[in-house]
């Protein structure tokens, strides 16, 4: 690699998804590629289940997908759901209303519970909801939600739904799984979702999702049209350790040794260090003088307002091209109003510093 080429990859990521990458997942990543349809593969395949299983506390099935969060948050609408099913979204930001924008393209009108943003999912309003909507088919919820940096308490919404109707629990733990606290079998949660490049600390390319027996039972009776999403052809391959259709091998190789450097270090211990440097990271942005935007804050990233007068897309843009520093901005509502600053899956201590130095200082200067 040339030095302009160096120049281009040589920056730190501390964004809410792709995270950076321990050295021996990278690693991983430069083996040579095994075929998908060989015992070889199916060995690696094994070990990608039972550490995924793992890290989502369950003993119930997970499948392997070839594609983004978006893409796991699809499957979970045209397999659990009919033409003229009821369901209910609680949005606690953009990734809730996605979920919404989602149903609504399979010709669904979901009942949508919306929170302020900044806010997490209130399980009072949301017993309130079913109470008065009758004959849901499932409730879909953010485990966290990455746009606003919140963290909704699942255990308490998964037992408020099921004191009060049927309805399958839908989770998007895209950006929480194995950063913040879940419990797929204990809290009762039928269909969890979740990808490669967050707190699982690989590139993009892989999604998952954990799949309760009710899940399973709703899966065989859904009529919606699906096809590459056919969570029922992709339970028949987990049985011959193999995926329906092509898979990304490389990431799945480089998936087994993230989780085994999750397994080596302990879950709890991954949820107590991502837990520490969120604490340290809000007590550095607070000492910046920057107002924190979540109310009900995650683990995952913190959110601060910027400055009044800063404009908020310009400021991370030098910091990305000229300090090769890359923090998320406001997303929607909320462009060049706030920061985003992620501490999952391998940001460590070390990089927090040096980001926030940087951000001190254009600040500083911005604002002279």
């Amino acid at each position: 690699m040339n030095p302009q080429e160096k120049a281009m990859y040589d920056i730190l990521l501390l964004t809410p998804g792709p995270t950076p990458l321990p050295l021996t997942v990278r690693a991983a990543l430069e083996r040579p590629i095994l075929h998908h349809r060989t015992d070889e593969f199916g060995i690696v395949f094994r070990e990608l289940l039972a550490g995924l299983q793992d890290v989502y506390r369950t003993k119930n099935k997970v499948l392997v997908m070839t594609c983004s969060g978006t893409g796991a948050m699809e499957s979970s609408v045209v397999n659990l759901l009919s033409p003229g099913d009821r369901a209910l979204v609680h949005s606690t930001g953009a990734f809730g209303d996605r979920f919404a924008e989602i149903l609504r393209a399979h010709g669904l009108e979901p009942v949508v519970l919306s929170e302020e943003w900044g806010h997490a999912a209130d399980p009072e309003r949301l017993r309130k909801a079913l109470r008065s909507e009758k004959g849901l088919k499932a409730c879909f919820f953010q485990h966290t939600d990455t746009s606003t940096g919140i963290v909704n308490d699942l255990k308490a919404l998964s037992a408020a739904v099921r004191e009060g109707s049927d309805a399958l629990v839908v989770v998007d733990a895209v950006s929480g799984l194995a950063a913040e606290e879940l419990e797929t079998d204990a809290w009762g949660l039928d269909a969890v979702l979740s990808a490669s490049q967050k707190g699982l600390m690989c590139p993009p390319g892989l999604a998952y999702a954990a799949l309760s027996p009710r899940a399973l039972k709703a899966c065989a009776a859904a009529k919606l049209p699906r096809f590459y999403f056919d969570w029922r052809t992709m339970l028949k391959s987990i049985d011959k350790a193999e995926t329906p259709y092509t898979p990304c091998v490389p990431v799945i190789v480089a998936q087994v040794e993230a989780l085994r450097l999750i397994r080596e270090e302990g879950l709890e211990n991954v949820w107590k260090r991502t837990a520490e440097l969120a604490a340290y990271a809000r007590k550095e942005l607070s000492g910046m003088g920057l107002r924190l935007f979540a109310r009900d804050a995650s683990d995952i990233l913190t959110a601060a307002w910027l400055p009044e007068g800063t404009d908020g897309r310009a400021l991370l843009r030098a910091m990305r091209t000229e300090d090769r520093i890359c923090f998320g901005g406001g997303q929607e509502k909320l462009a060049g109003k706030i920061v985003r600053v992620a501490h999952m899956g391998a940001i460590t201590r070390a990089d927090l510093d040096r980001g926030l130095a940087v951000l001190r200082r254009r600040l500083a200067k911005a604002h002279a």
